[in-house]
């Protein structure tokens, strides 16, 4: 009689209890999740601007003194697939390739 009263009413209760928390702990974990999803969407924004200023800046300052050394072509190139792979778009291919053209040591002037 009594070891159906538990196993009717408290494994029950128990089982109840085991999902009740497990359920809070999916919303939970849930809220945590999304709140991470929104912080990395934004944090890839800010990179992609960030990444967009400095290919532009040193860009146009690379193509204005009309070369640009090796090592800073090589950075240059890096930023600019970095920019692509998180989702930057193809404006500045064209800036791209004219830094890409450019010589890598002082141009003679005469």
């Amino acid at each position: 009689m009594m070891t159906e009263f538990i196993a009717k009413y408290w494994l029950e209760f128990l089982f109840g209890l085991i999902i009740a928390v497990l359920s809070a702990l999916y919303a939970s974990l849930k809220r945590k999740i999304k709140a991470q999803v929104g912080k990395d969407k934004a944090l890839k924004a800010g990179m992609c601007a960030l990444l967009r200023a400095e290919l532009i800046r040193s860009g146009e300052r690379y193509i204005q003194q009309e070369y640009c050394e090796i090592y800073a072509k090589d950075s240059y190139d890096k930023a600019y697939i970095a920019y692509h792979e998180l989702g930057g778009n193809g404006s500045l291919t064209e800036l791209h390739d004219r830094v890409m053209d450019l010589q890598t040591t002082v141009p003679n002037k005469k």
